[in-house]
């Protein structure tokens, strides 16, 4: 509950867990800016009426493919 009422909570136990498993701060910082960003870009989704699969995972894998010439399923 704590957590939902102060999000930087989730943010500081999340970040120690990490270090806890050994990964450097870079790592972590890097992690952490990827989170906020997938959660901008689904949140910017949800604005636009996109909601939920299977959306959400042709948006992803046109992204993906634009990006890095492949599909996640391609990927894989």
């Amino acid at each position: 509950m704590q957590e939902i009422e102060d999000p930087e909570l989730a943010t500081k136990r999340t970040k120690a867990i990490h270090r806890a498993k050994g990964y450097s701060e870079a790592w972590i910082e890097k992690r952490m800016r990827g989170i906020a960003v997938q959660t901008e870009l689904t949140d910017e989704w949800q604005n636009r009426g996109v909601n939920g699969e299977p959306e959400h995972a042709i948006l992803t894998a046109e992204i993906s493919k634009a990006a890095f010439g492949l599909t996640p399923s391609e990927y894989k």
